[in-house]
């Protein structure tokens, strides 16, 4: 049976323009495929650079921070030899205030009448009040002057670590480690993107930010320091102003507390009259006192230790 004259002529035609779509489609396959490898190259270059930059980076820093700890290390000898002598000069005046208040405490057993004086007893507060606050003061300002140079001595500390992280920072910033890597992305070739180049193109976007969060855990401690080590100096002042402010509302406790155990004492060696009861009442509520002053003052610290841990985590989190 012979074909129409038509249907040969449409198969003739045919015949070449599908020849041309193989040749190509394979033309194309073959482009895609060349380009993939390049990608996949650039990839691996990549990769291999970051590696490098990483190890330079974790060698540099660790030689770094052993220089600046000695460094360190030599402020904190310092601060501590000074302490010596403020430690010292604290105590001696002290033991001079002290034993001056002694004496008048000593006074009221030597002569036993005067426990039965009003008057001399109100003085013998009123000395006792006044020595044992200036015993306080002596104390709160040796603190003080010691507080004062500790943070000055962390102060210093801080600026050597500031100048440390800057250094690190400069290394970081010339490996291209403080940047984030353009990706590497598959064009258009041919009618568009296939499958797999539209997955690559994701990977690479997701792979990009993995790199720079990695990166960014590498110069953490870099990034975030000084600001942390600022927070933390704050800390240390408001800690020494709330501990002071404890100690004072105490000592007015103690304070009272030696005067009634002095005329306790007193009495019951010179074999007078003396209200145990009232004296035990007394006793009594200042120990209920000092407990609640230190459970306001506990309370306090542990919110502190509580807001604190979220305001660092705040502070160390990726810059």
């Amino acid at each position: 049976m012979k074909m129409p004259l038509v249907l040969m002529i449409s198969l003739f035609v045919a015949l070449p323009v599908n020849t041309s779509f193989a040749v190509d489609d394979k033309t194309t396959k073959t482009q895609r495929k060349e380009a993939q490898k390049t990608r996949q190259q650039q990839k691996n270059e990549r990769n291999g650079q970051i590696r490098e930059a990483n190890q330079s980076f974790r060698e540099f820093t660790r030689d770094l921070k052993k220089e600046y700890k000695e460094k360190a290390r030599n402020l904190d000898t310092d601060f501590k030899l000074q302490q010596v002598d403020i430690n010292a000069e604290r105590d001696a005046e002290i033991v001079e205030t002290e034993a001056e208040m002694q004496q008048k405490i000593t006074q009221l057993f030597i002569n036993p009448s005067e426990s039965n004086n009003e008057e001399a007893l109100q003085q013998l507060k009123t000395d006792m009040k006044t020595y044992s606050d200036q015993v306080f003061e002596i104390k709160k300002q040796a603190a003080s002057e010691q507080h004062n140079e500790k943070i000055k001595n962390e102060l210093e500390k801080n600026r050597l670590m500031d100048e440390r992280d800057a250094s690190a920072l400069d290394m970081a910033n010339d490996s291209g480690l403080r940047s984030k890597y353009e990706p590497i992305i598959a064009t258009p070739i041919g009618d568009g993107l296939t499958k797999q180049e539209e997955n690559w193109n994701e990977r690479e976007k997701k792979e990009i930010e993995k790199l720079y969060k990695t990166n960014q855990r590498l110069l953490g401690e870099f990034l975030y320091g000084k600001e942390l080590r600022q927070w933390e100096i704050d800390n240390k002042r408001v800690d020494f102003d709330l501990e002071w402010q404890k100690k004072s509302e105490l000592h007015a406790l103690n304070l009272e507390q030696t005067y009634y155990n002095s005329l306790f004492m007193q009495s019951t060696a010179a074999g007078g009259e003396f209200d145990q009861q009232a004296f035990a009442e007394r006793l009594s509520e200042m120990q209920k006192q000092n407990q609640l002053i230190n459970i306001k003052y506990k309370k306090i610290r542990d919110k502190n230790r509580i807001k604190r841990k979220e305001e660092k985590r705040e502070i160390v989190m990726f810059k």
